[in-house]
Protein backbone atom coordinates (compact mmCIF):
# COMPACT_ATOMS: atom_id res chain seq x y z
CA UNK A 1 0.00 0.00 0.00
CA UNK A 2 0.82 3.75 -1.02
CA UNK A 3 1.81 5.83 2.30
CA UNK A 4 -0.69 9.01 2.04
CA UNK A 5 2.10 11.21 2.22
CA UNK A 6 3.64 9.83 -0.87
CA UNK A 7 0.53 9.75 -3.30
CA UNK A 8 0.17 11.51 -6.00
CA UNK A 9 -3.23 13.53 -6.34
CA UNK A 10 -5.66 14.64 -9.22
CA UNK A 11 -4.96 17.70 -11.53
CA UNK A 12 -8.17 20.15 -12.20
CA UNK A 13 -7.01 21.91 -15.56
CA UNK A 14 -9.55 24.72 -16.44
CA UNK A 15 -9.47 25.88 -20.15
CA UNK A 16 -10.90 29.84 -20.42
CA UNK A 17 -11.00 29.93 -23.91
CA UNK A 18 -12.73 32.92 -26.08
CA UNK A 19 -16.16 31.45 -26.35
CA UNK A 20 -16.12 29.52 -23.42
CA UNK A 21 -14.52 28.13 -19.98
CA UNK A 22 -13.84 23.70 -19.62
CA UNK A 23 -12.94 22.27 -16.79
CA UNK A 24 -11.59 18.64 -16.46
CA UNK A 25 -10.71 16.57 -13.44
CA UNK A 26 -7.69 14.34 -14.23
CA UNK A 27 -5.49 11.55 -12.41
CA UNK A 28 -1.61 11.15 -11.79
CA UNK A 29 -1.64 9.27 -15.18
CA UNK A 30 -3.93 11.91 -17.22
CA UNK A 31 -7.05 10.12 -17.42
CA UNK A 32 -9.91 12.10 -17.14
CA UNK A 33 -12.60 11.71 -14.68
CA UNK A 34 -15.01 14.19 -15.46
CA UNK A 35 -15.53 17.77 -17.95
CA UNK A 36 -18.20 20.58 -17.78
CA UNK A 37 -18.04 23.60 -19.76
CA UNK A 38 -20.07 26.23 -19.74
CA UNK A 39 -20.32 29.14 -22.95
CA UNK A 40 -20.45 32.54 -22.96
CA UNK A 41 -19.59 35.86 -25.67
CA UNK A 42 -17.17 37.86 -25.97
CA UNK A 43 -18.85 41.69 -26.39
CA UNK A 44 -17.63 43.38 -29.78
CA UNK A 45 -18.85 46.86 -30.89
CA UNK A 46 -18.10 49.99 -31.19
CA UNK A 47 -16.17 49.28 -34.70
CA UNK A 48 -14.05 46.23 -34.07
CA UNK A 49 -13.59 46.51 -29.96
CA UNK A 50 -13.79 43.03 -28.64
CA UNK A 51 -13.90 42.85 -24.97
CA UNK A 52 -15.45 40.19 -21.69
CA UNK A 53 -16.15 41.21 -18.17
CA UNK A 54 -13.61 38.72 -16.42
CA UNK A 55 -16.00 37.81 -14.02
CA UNK A 56 -17.83 36.06 -16.90
CA UNK A 57 -14.94 33.47 -16.48
CA UNK A 58 -15.59 33.24 -12.82
CA UNK A 59 -19.00 32.95 -12.74
CA UNK A 60 -18.48 29.88 -15.49
CA UNK A 61 -15.86 28.33 -13.47
CA UNK A 62 -18.02 28.36 -10.17
CA UNK A 63 -20.68 27.02 -12.07
CA UNK A 64 -18.34 24.08 -13.69
CA UNK A 65 -17.04 23.51 -10.05
CA UNK A 66 -20.30 23.26 -8.93
CA UNK A 67 -21.17 20.42 -11.43
CA UNK A 68 -18.39 18.41 -10.59
CA UNK A 69 -18.93 17.87 -6.67
CA UNK A 70 -16.86 15.28 -5.88
CA UNK A 71 -15.20 14.38 -8.28
CA UNK A 72 -12.83 17.65 -7.10
CA UNK A 73 -12.58 16.39 -3.81
CA UNK A 74 -8.99 14.74 -4.28
CA UNK A 75 -7.21 17.29 -5.96
CA UNK A 76 -3.84 18.72 -5.43
CA UNK A 77 -3.10 21.17 -8.31
CA UNK A 78 -5.18 23.21 -10.27
CA UNK A 79 -3.91 24.33 -13.89
CA UNK A 80 -4.70 26.66 -16.18
CA UNK A 81 -4.83 27.41 -19.83
CA UNK A 82 -5.77 30.37 -21.52
CA UNK A 83 -7.11 32.69 -23.90
CA UNK A 84 -4.17 35.51 -24.77
CA UNK A 85 -3.56 37.87 -24.13
CA UNK A 86 -6.97 38.89 -22.10
CA UNK A 87 -5.41 41.93 -20.92
CA UNK A 88 -6.94 43.21 -17.80
CA UNK A 89 -6.09 46.38 -16.00
CA UNK A 90 -6.46 45.41 -11.82
CA UNK A 91 -6.64 46.85 -8.56
CA UNK A 92 -4.17 45.94 -5.97
CA UNK A 93 -6.45 43.07 -4.68
CA UNK A 94 -7.13 42.16 -8.15
CA UNK A 95 -10.69 43.52 -8.91
CA UNK A 96 -11.45 44.37 -13.16
CA UNK A 97 -11.02 48.16 -13.71
CA UNK A 98 -12.00 47.50 -17.34
CA UNK A 99 -13.22 44.39 -19.14
CA UNK A 100 -10.50 42.17 -20.09
CA UNK A 101 -8.76 43.15 -23.77
CA UNK A 102 -9.11 40.10 -26.25
CA UNK A 103 -6.79 39.16 -29.24
CA UNK A 104 -8.80 40.20 -31.93
CA UNK A 105 -9.80 43.80 -30.52
CA UNK A 106 -9.42 46.87 -32.99
CA UNK A 107 -8.70 49.95 -30.39
CA UNK A 108 -5.44 50.48 -30.11
CA UNK A 109 -3.64 50.66 -33.88
CA UNK A 110 -3.08 54.37 -32.59
CA UNK A 111 -0.59 53.19 -30.43
CA UNK A 112 0.56 50.32 -32.25
CA UNK A 113 1.82 52.21 -34.66
CA UNK A 114 3.18 55.35 -32.42
CA UNK A 115 5.28 52.48 -30.36
CA UNK A 116 6.71 50.81 -33.60
CA UNK A 117 7.83 54.22 -34.76
CA UNK A 118 9.27 55.09 -31.30
CA UNK A 119 11.21 52.11 -30.43
CA UNK A 120 12.13 50.98 -34.36
CA UNK A 121 10.56 47.56 -35.47
CA UNK A 122 14.20 45.72 -35.83
CA UNK A 123 14.59 46.60 -31.68
CA UNK A 124 11.19 45.02 -31.64
CA UNK A 125 12.13 41.92 -33.86
CA UNK A 126 15.72 41.53 -32.35
CA UNK A 127 14.82 41.09 -28.65
CA UNK A 128 11.05 40.59 -28.49
CA UNK A 129 10.33 38.88 -31.90
CA UNK A 130 6.74 40.06 -32.05
CA UNK A 131 5.15 43.60 -33.66
CA UNK A 132 2.84 45.39 -31.36
CA UNK A 133 -0.39 45.43 -33.23
CA UNK A 134 -3.79 46.22 -32.04
CA UNK A 135 -5.56 43.30 -29.88
CA UNK A 136 -2.73 40.82 -29.88
CA UNK A 137 -0.13 42.70 -28.13
CA UNK A 138 -0.81 43.81 -24.77
CA UNK A 139 1.94 47.02 -25.01
CA UNK A 140 -0.57 48.87 -27.20
CA UNK A 141 -3.65 47.92 -25.57
CA UNK A 142 -1.59 49.35 -22.02
CA UNK A 143 -1.01 52.33 -24.01
CA UNK A 144 -4.63 52.78 -25.47
CA UNK A 145 -5.81 53.06 -21.91
CA UNK A 146 -2.81 55.59 -20.80
CA UNK A 147 -4.38 57.76 -23.83
CA UNK A 148 -8.10 57.38 -24.05
CA UNK A 149 -9.06 56.11 -20.21
CA UNK A 150 -6.09 57.84 -18.13
CA UNK A 151 -8.18 57.41 -14.76
CA UNK A 152 -8.12 53.50 -15.24
CA UNK A 153 -4.27 53.61 -16.32
CA UNK A 154 -3.23 56.14 -12.85
CA UNK A 155 -5.53 53.64 -10.95
CA UNK A 156 -3.99 50.05 -12.25
CA UNK A 157 -1.97 48.01 -9.86
CA UNK A 158 -1.38 45.74 -12.59
CA UNK A 159 -1.92 45.05 -16.08
CA UNK A 160 -2.42 41.03 -16.57
CA UNK A 161 -3.41 38.57 -18.67
CA UNK A 162 -6.21 35.72 -18.24
CA UNK A 163 -3.94 33.73 -15.87
CA UNK A 164 -2.73 36.70 -14.02
CA UNK A 165 -6.40 37.07 -12.95
CA UNK A 166 -7.29 33.63 -12.53
CA UNK A 167 -4.09 32.64 -10.20
CA UNK A 168 -5.15 35.81 -8.41
CA UNK A 169 -8.42 35.02 -7.73
CA UNK A 170 -7.06 32.04 -6.23
CA UNK A 171 -4.06 32.75 -4.67
CA UNK A 172 -4.22 36.45 -4.27
CA UNK A 173 -0.35 36.44 -6.07
CA UNK A 174 0.22 37.78 -9.20
CA UNK A 175 1.93 35.77 -11.85
CA UNK A 176 2.11 35.69 -15.45
CA UNK A 177 4.46 33.28 -17.93
CA UNK A 178 6.42 33.43 -21.30
CA UNK A 179 3.76 31.55 -23.35
CA UNK A 180 1.01 34.31 -22.66
CA UNK A 181 3.48 37.49 -22.63
CA UNK A 182 5.91 36.78 -25.27
CA UNK A 183 3.48 38.55 -27.71
CA UNK A 184 3.05 40.97 -26.07
CA UNK A 185 6.18 43.47 -27.18
CA UNK A 186 7.26 43.75 -23.61
CA UNK A 187 9.10 40.61 -22.93
CA UNK A 188 12.65 39.31 -24.13
CA UNK A 189 11.68 36.31 -26.02
CA UNK A 190 14.36 36.03 -27.74
CA UNK A 191 16.49 35.52 -24.43
CA UNK A 192 13.40 33.55 -22.54
CA UNK A 193 14.73 34.46 -19.41
CA UNK A 194 12.01 36.13 -17.24
CA UNK A 195 12.97 39.46 -17.66
CA UNK A 196 10.77 42.52 -19.33
CA UNK A 197 12.62 44.82 -21.59
CA UNK A 198 13.30 47.75 -19.15
CA UNK A 199 14.49 50.20 -22.29
CA UNK A 200 11.18 49.32 -24.54
CA UNK A 201 9.04 49.96 -21.03
CA UNK A 202 10.91 52.86 -20.51
CA UNK A 203 10.31 54.11 -23.64
CA UNK A 204 6.72 53.54 -23.35
CA UNK A 205 6.29 55.06 -20.13
CA UNK A 206 5.19 51.93 -18.54
CA UNK A 207 6.67 50.95 -15.22
CA UNK A 208 7.33 47.76 -14.44
CA UNK A 209 5.67 47.71 -11.34
CA UNK A 210 2.64 47.64 -13.36
CA UNK A 211 3.23 44.63 -14.63
CA UNK A 212 3.42 40.41 -13.10
CA UNK A 213 6.30 38.82 -11.56
CA UNK A 214 7.65 36.69 -14.25
CA UNK A 215 7.57 32.70 -13.82
CA UNK A 216 7.45 29.13 -15.98
CA UNK A 217 4.08 28.06 -16.72
CA UNK A 218 4.54 24.84 -14.55
CA UNK A 219 5.55 26.94 -12.19
CA UNK A 220 3.12 27.29 -8.59
CA UNK A 221 2.02 30.53 -8.02
CA UNK A 222 0.99 29.63 -4.21
CA UNK A 223 -1.91 27.81 -2.23
CA UNK A 224 -5.67 28.46 -2.90
CA UNK A 225 -7.12 30.87 -0.45
CA UNK A 226 -9.37 29.31 1.94
CA UNK A 227 -12.09 31.13 1.56
CA UNK A 228 -12.01 30.32 -2.36
CA UNK A 229 -11.15 26.49 -1.67
CA UNK A 230 -14.19 26.48 -0.29
CA UNK A 231 -16.22 28.68 -2.91
CA UNK A 232 -15.51 26.56 -5.33
CA UNK A 233 -15.55 23.17 -3.20
CA UNK A 234 -11.51 22.42 -3.66
CA UNK A 235 -9.11 21.12 -1.00
CA UNK A 236 -7.51 23.60 0.89
CA UNK A 237 -4.44 22.49 0.33
CA UNK A 238 -4.11 23.18 -3.66
CA UNK A 239 -1.30 24.75 -5.41
CA UNK A 240 -2.22 26.99 -8.10
CA UNK A 241 0.31 27.20 -11.03
CA UNK A 242 0.63 30.22 -13.37
CA UNK A 243 -0.68 28.29 -16.69
CA UNK A 244 0.12 28.68 -20.34
CA UNK A 245 -1.80 29.85 -23.75
CA UNK A 246 -4.15 27.61 -24.68
CA UNK A 247 -2.77 27.17 -28.26
CA UNK A 248 0.90 26.13 -27.24
CA UNK A 249 -0.74 24.15 -24.43
CA UNK A 250 -2.80 22.21 -27.03
CA UNK A 251 0.44 21.58 -28.95
CA UNK A 252 1.94 20.16 -25.73
CA UNK A 253 -0.40 17.60 -25.57
CA UNK A 254 0.10 17.19 -29.21
CA UNK A 255 3.98 15.94 -28.95
CA UNK A 256 5.05 19.62 -30.48
CA UNK A 257 8.48 19.36 -29.01
CA UNK A 258 11.06 18.62 -31.67
CA UNK A 259 12.05 21.57 -34.10
CA UNK A 260 10.47 21.30 -37.05
CA UNK A 261 7.41 20.11 -36.12
CA UNK A 262 4.37 21.18 -37.35
CA UNK A 263 1.10 21.84 -35.73
CA UNK A 264 -2.34 22.77 -36.88
CA UNK A 265 -5.56 23.56 -35.26
CA UNK A 266 -8.76 24.18 -36.97
CA UNK A 267 -11.24 26.10 -34.59
CA UNK A 268 -13.27 29.25 -34.10
CA UNK A 269 -9.42 30.11 -35.37
CA UNK A 270 -6.84 28.58 -37.45
CA UNK A 271 -3.58 28.68 -35.30
CA UNK A 272 -0.28 26.98 -37.16
CA UNK A 273 3.10 26.58 -34.89
CA UNK A 274 6.25 25.10 -35.65
CA UNK A 275 8.29 24.31 -33.52
CA UNK A 276 11.94 25.89 -33.63
CA UNK A 277 14.99 25.62 -31.19
CA UNK A 278 15.98 28.93 -31.16
CA UNK A 279 14.21 32.48 -31.62
CA UNK A 280 13.16 33.46 -35.18
CA UNK A 281 11.47 36.69 -35.73
CA UNK A 282 9.23 38.33 -39.32
CA UNK A 283 6.58 41.06 -39.64
CA UNK A 284 4.64 38.63 -40.66
CA UNK A 285 3.57 36.06 -38.01
CA UNK A 286 4.34 36.22 -33.92
CA UNK A 287 6.50 33.83 -31.98
CA UNK A 288 6.01 32.37 -28.72
CA UNK A 289 7.85 30.81 -25.86
CA UNK A 290 6.95 27.33 -25.67
CA UNK A 291 5.89 25.87 -22.46
CA UNK A 292 9.03 23.41 -21.83
CA UNK A 293 12.84 24.75 -21.73
CA UNK A 294 14.76 25.66 -24.75
CA UNK A 295 11.79 25.64 -27.31
CA UNK A 296 10.20 28.14 -28.87
CA UNK A 297 7.24 28.28 -31.89
CA UNK A 298 5.99 30.14 -34.73
CA UNK A 299 2.63 31.27 -34.68
CA UNK A 300 0.45 32.12 -37.21
CA UNK A 301 -3.37 32.81 -36.65
CA UNK A 302 -6.42 33.63 -39.26
CA UNK A 303 -8.66 35.42 -36.60
CA UNK A 304 -11.79 34.08 -38.52
CA UNK A 305 -10.81 30.44 -39.53
CA UNK A 306 -14.15 28.39 -38.40
CA UNK A 307 -15.57 31.53 -37.46
CA UNK A 308 -15.75 32.46 -41.45
CA UNK A 309 -17.47 29.54 -42.05
CA UNK A 310 -20.69 30.04 -39.29
CA UNK A 311 -20.40 33.51 -40.62
CA UNK A 312 -20.96 32.43 -43.99
CA UNK A 313 -23.94 29.70 -42.88
CA UNK A 314 -25.76 32.48 -41.11
CA UNK A 315 -25.95 34.88 -43.74
CA UNK A 316 -26.09 32.45 -47.05
CA UNK A 317 -27.36 29.35 -46.33
CA UNK A 318 -29.78 30.31 -43.50
CA UNK A 319 -32.47 27.37 -43.94
CA UNK A 320 -29.53 24.89 -42.66
CA UNK A 321 -28.90 23.96 -39.24
CA UNK A 322 -25.17 23.29 -37.89
CA UNK A 323 -25.30 19.12 -38.20
CA UNK A 324 -26.91 20.09 -42.09
CA UNK A 325 -24.48 22.51 -43.15
CA UNK A 326 -21.32 20.61 -41.77
CA UNK A 327 -22.08 17.31 -42.11
CA UNK A 328 -23.58 17.39 -45.53
CA UNK A 329 -23.67 20.96 -47.74
CA UNK A 330 -19.87 21.57 -46.76
CA UNK A 331 -18.20 17.71 -47.49
CA UNK A 332 -20.66 17.67 -50.69
CA UNK A 333 -19.46 20.71 -51.89
CA UNK A 334 -15.68 19.93 -51.23
CA UNK A 335 -16.07 16.09 -52.62
CA UNK A 336 -18.33 17.62 -55.87
CA UNK A 337 -15.28 20.22 -56.47
CA UNK A 338 -12.06 17.51 -55.73
CA UNK A 339 -13.78 14.40 -57.94
CA UNK A 340 -14.32 17.23 -61.18
CA UNK A 341 -12.38 16.34 -63.93
CA UNK A 342 -11.52 19.33 -65.08
CA UNK A 343 -10.48 20.87 -61.58
CA UNK A 344 -7.99 23.30 -62.45
CA UNK A 345 -10.00 25.17 -65.15
CA UNK A 346 -13.46 24.75 -62.20
CA UNK A 347 -10.78 26.19 -59.84
CA UNK A 348 -9.78 29.58 -62.21
CA UNK A 349 -13.18 30.17 -62.37
CA UNK A 350 -13.90 30.87 -58.21
CA UNK A 351 -13.27 33.80 -56.73
CA UNK A 352 -10.99 35.47 -55.26
CA UNK A 353 -11.36 35.82 -51.32
CA UNK A 354 -9.78 37.91 -48.87
CA UNK A 355 -9.70 36.37 -45.32
CA UNK A 356 -9.81 39.40 -42.78
CA UNK A 357 -13.28 38.94 -41.50
CA UNK A 358 -11.95 40.13 -38.42
CA UNK A 359 -8.94 41.60 -39.46
CA UNK A 360 -5.35 40.40 -39.02
CA UNK A 361 -2.94 40.36 -36.50
CA UNK A 362 -0.12 41.53 -38.72
CA UNK A 363 -1.19 44.56 -40.08
CA UNK A 364 -1.35 47.93 -38.67
CA UNK A 365 -4.18 48.77 -40.71
CA UNK A 366 -7.49 47.48 -40.05
CA UNK A 367 -7.66 45.01 -43.14
CA UNK A 368 -11.78 43.54 -44.26
CA UNK A 369 -12.64 40.61 -45.98
CA UNK A 370 -13.74 40.87 -49.56
CA UNK A 371 -14.53 38.62 -52.63
CA UNK A 372 -13.47 39.80 -55.94
CA UNK A 373 -14.26 38.06 -59.69
CA UNK A 374 -17.93 37.33 -58.88
CA UNK A 375 -20.21 37.13 -61.95
CA UNK A 376 -23.36 36.54 -63.12
CA UNK A 377 -22.79 32.56 -62.72
CA UNK A 378 -20.80 32.60 -59.23
CA UNK A 379 -22.73 30.31 -57.08
CA UNK A 380 -22.93 29.58 -53.72
CA UNK A 381 -21.23 26.60 -53.84
CA UNK A 382 -18.36 28.49 -55.38
CA UNK A 383 -18.52 31.16 -52.81
CA UNK A 384 -17.68 28.47 -50.33
CA UNK A 385 -14.97 27.04 -52.17
CA UNK A 386 -13.54 30.60 -52.79
CA UNK A 387 -13.60 31.11 -48.34
CA UNK A 388 -12.31 27.38 -48.10
CA UNK A 389 -9.45 28.49 -50.33
CA UNK A 390 -8.66 32.03 -48.96
CA UNK A 391 -8.23 30.35 -45.31
CA UNK A 392 -6.27 27.40 -46.27
CA UNK A 393 -3.99 29.06 -48.55
CA UNK A 394 -3.47 32.36 -46.40
CA UNK A 395 -1.86 29.54 -43.44
CA UNK A 396 0.20 27.65 -46.77
CA UNK A 397 1.93 30.90 -46.97
CA UNK A 398 3.01 30.89 -43.69
CA UNK A 399 4.27 27.45 -43.67
CA UNK A 400 6.31 28.47 -47.25
CA UNK A 401 7.62 31.32 -45.36
CA UNK A 402 9.39 29.64 -42.10
CA UNK A 403 10.82 26.97 -44.46
CA UNK A 404 12.86 29.30 -45.80
CA UNK A 405 13.78 30.19 -42.36
CA UNK A 406 14.41 26.64 -40.46
CA UNK A 407 14.44 23.70 -41.64
CA UNK A 408 10.56 21.82 -41.47
CA UNK A 409 9.05 18.46 -41.54
CA UNK A 410 6.63 17.24 -43.71
CA UNK A 411 4.11 15.73 -41.10
CA UNK A 412 1.45 18.53 -40.18
CA UNK A 413 -0.52 17.36 -36.82
CA UNK A 414 -3.99 18.47 -37.03
CA UNK A 415 -7.05 18.81 -34.63
CA UNK A 416 -10.21 20.74 -33.94
CA UNK A 417 -13.18 20.87 -35.49
CA UNK A 418 -12.45 22.32 -38.77
CA UNK A 419 -10.42 19.63 -39.96
CA UNK A 420 -12.80 16.91 -39.00
CA UNK A 421 -14.96 18.52 -41.53
CA UNK A 422 -15.28 15.25 -44.07
CA UNK A 423 -12.65 16.38 -47.73
CA UNK A 424 -11.35 19.04 -45.70
CA UNK A 425 -8.58 17.42 -45.07
CA UNK A 426 -7.85 16.57 -49.20
CA UNK A 427 -8.97 20.55 -49.39
CA UNK A 428 -5.71 21.83 -47.17
CA UNK A 429 -3.40 19.29 -48.91
CA UNK A 430 -4.39 21.04 -52.38
CA UNK A 431 -4.16 24.81 -50.65
CA UNK A 432 -2.42 24.45 -47.39
CA UNK A 433 0.36 22.26 -48.57
CA UNK A 434 1.05 18.85 -49.44
CA UNK A 435 1.82 17.42 -46.28
CA UNK A 436 1.02 14.55 -44.25
CA UNK A 437 -1.65 15.58 -42.52
CA UNK A 438 -2.38 13.58 -39.58
CA UNK A 439 -5.69 13.71 -37.32
CA UNK A 440 -4.67 14.15 -33.60
CA UNK A 441 -7.18 14.91 -31.04
CA UNK A 442 -5.28 17.65 -29.21
CA UNK A 443 -6.75 19.87 -26.28
CA UNK A 444 -5.62 22.50 -24.56
CA UNK A 445 -7.07 21.12 -21.76
CA UNK A 446 -5.27 18.03 -21.60
CA UNK A 447 -2.27 20.40 -22.13
CA UNK A 448 -2.93 22.30 -18.90
CA UNK A 449 -3.39 18.73 -17.13
CA UNK A 450 0.21 18.07 -18.61
CA UNK A 451 1.84 20.90 -16.84
CA UNK A 452 0.08 19.54 -13.47
CA UNK A 453 1.92 16.37 -14.16
CA UNK A 454 4.87 18.59 -14.92
CA UNK A 455 4.45 19.97 -11.57
CA UNK A 456 4.28 16.70 -9.67
CA UNK A 457 6.93 15.34 -11.49
CA UNK A 458 9.33 18.15 -10.30
CA UNK A 459 8.29 18.24 -6.82
CA UNK A 460 7.63 14.33 -6.01
CA UNK A 461 9.94 12.79 -8.79
CA UNK A 462 9.90 10.01 -5.87
CA UNK A 463 6.23 9.21 -6.22
CA UNK A 464 5.77 10.45 -10.17
CA UNK A 465 8.51 7.27 -11.36
CA UNK A 466 9.06 7.09 -14.63
CA UNK A 467 8.04 10.51 -15.88
CA UNK A 468 10.79 13.18 -17.29
CA UNK A 469 9.50 15.60 -19.53
CA UNK A 470 12.44 17.39 -19.98
CA UNK A 471 14.76 14.36 -20.75
CA UNK A 472 14.52 15.29 -24.39
CA UNK A 473 15.87 18.54 -23.78
CA UNK A 474 20.38 18.50 -23.68
CA UNK A 475 21.21 20.60 -20.82
CA UNK A 476 17.67 21.62 -19.90
CA UNK A 477 17.33 22.93 -16.65
CA UNK A 478 14.05 22.84 -15.76
CA UNK A 479 13.92 23.93 -12.01
CA UNK A 480 15.17 27.45 -13.45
Amino acid sequence: MIAESSRVRDILAIDVGTSGLRLGVFGPSLDKRFEARRSYKPHIYDRGKADIDPKVWWSALCDCCAEAGAALADVAVVSLSVTTPGLIPMAADGTPLAPAVLFFDARSHEQAAAIRSLVGERRFLDETCNLPVTGGSSLASILWFRDEQPDVFERTAVFGHTNSYMANQMTGRWAIDPSTTSITGLYNTARNDLTWNADILELAGISSAKLPPLMQSFDPVGTILPAVAAQLGLPADCTVLCGGNDAVLAALSGGQREPGEINLISGTCDIATVCTDRPIASPNFNVRCHVIPGRWLTFFVLNTGGEAFEWFRTLSCREMDAATFYDSYVPEVLERFLSDPNLDVREAALPEYKPYLAGSRYSLEPLTAAFSGLTLETTRDDLLLSLVRGNASYVGRHLQEVARLVPMGRRVRISGGGSAISCMLDARRRWTGDFEYVFQDQSSLLGAAMLGQIHQARERPDAVTGFHPFRHLRGSHPRS
